[in-house]
């Protein structure tokens, strides 16, 4: 209550930012109330002096305590920032050369300069180990500056950069995505997507963050019989033919060979679950193997 009595007090406020370099996201805590949505706020951070941008007002959040409001920045900051640009943009040109020359097997993303100017930084993807002590120094000795280097992912390496994904859009990654979720295999059986890699993987050659967005809404398969079970609803067979997760119905075969759906919410009513026994071979278990042959293999 303390804390919220002085913040109100202080007319201070809590903000959401991305950062200009890796394009990612945070929160400042401790901002003033005049600050609003577009406007380009200088934080204090691990990095440095940084230009940041404001994309709104946030809760209040212990990422917040790392960052330090300075000021709203002024006209001098953002010369400053795009002279910085400009000089990251030529250090890495050097990087890149000196990094070919020394045979060093890394793809170099970006350079990045704080206002402050008290080093320039270096992101890098590798497939491993980068021992790129040698390349420090005779970066040191060209640009005159303290050197650091930082290796990210490739999905972090895709944010940073921006790139188009095979739906037309701009990757979810550079657009919104605040971390990076954990995607698997699985979550393409339990949506029943085909086992073509072409179709679910993204530009960062991973499996695309958008199979995790709606797989919440796959839960409830546990609750329904299975398919190809036989299930006896109003003193009649049906066997379970397929799901429809977006219309939440289930297709059923009637004993005559017709199909007939009920809703998720029918069958719940009427108790009928994953509780009943499977009776007939759908092949499921081996079905989850092939497709994660082909997509581990």
């Amino acid at each position: 209550m303390t804390d919220i009595k002085e913040r109100k007090q202080h007319k201070l406020k809590t903000v959401r930012i991305r950062f200009l370099d890796t394009h990612k996201f945070s929160e400042v805590n401790n901002v003033p109330f005049n600050i609003k949505k577009g406007d380009f706020i200088v934080v204090k951070t691990e990095k440095g002096e940084e230009l940041v941008l404001v994309l709104g007002n946030a809760v209040p959040s212990e990422e917040g305590k790392d960052y330090k409001f300075l000021r709203k920045a002024t006209k001098k900051d953002i010369i400053t920032f795009d002279r910085n640009e400009e000089d990251a943009e030529k250090g890495l040109e050097v990087c890149k050369e000196l990094a070919e020359k020394l045979g060093l097997k890394m793809n170099l993303l970006k350079a990045y300069i704080p206002l402050d100017r008290n080093k320039i930084i270096f992101y890098y993807t590798a497939d491993g180990r980068v021992d790129f002590r040698q390349l420090v120094k005779e970066l040191a000795k060209r640009l005159k500056m303290r050197i650091e280097m930082r290796q990210v992912g490739v999905r972090d390496g895709v944010q940073m950069s921006g790139a188009v994904g095979i739906c037309g859009n701009e990757c979810c990654c550079s657009l919104f995505l605040d971390k990076f979720g954990s995607v698997n295999v699985e979550m393409l059986e339990e949506q029943s997507l085909p086992p073509t890699p072409a179709k679910f993987t993204g530009v960062c050659g991973r499996l695309m963050c958008c199979l995790a967005f709606e797989i919440d809404n796959y839960s409830i398969r546990k609750d329904l019989p299975e398919i190809g079970s036989i299930v006896e609803i109003e003193s009649k067979n049906y066997t379970v033919k397929d799901y429809d997760f977006i219309r939440e119905v289930i297709y059923f075969e009637n004993e005559e060979g017709g199909t007939v759906e009920f809703s998720f919410k029918e069958l719940d009513k009427l108790g009928i679950g994953q509780k009943l026994a499977c009776e007939s071979s759908c092949g499921g278990c081996s079905s989850k193997n092939i497709v994660k042959e082909m997509i581990e293999g």
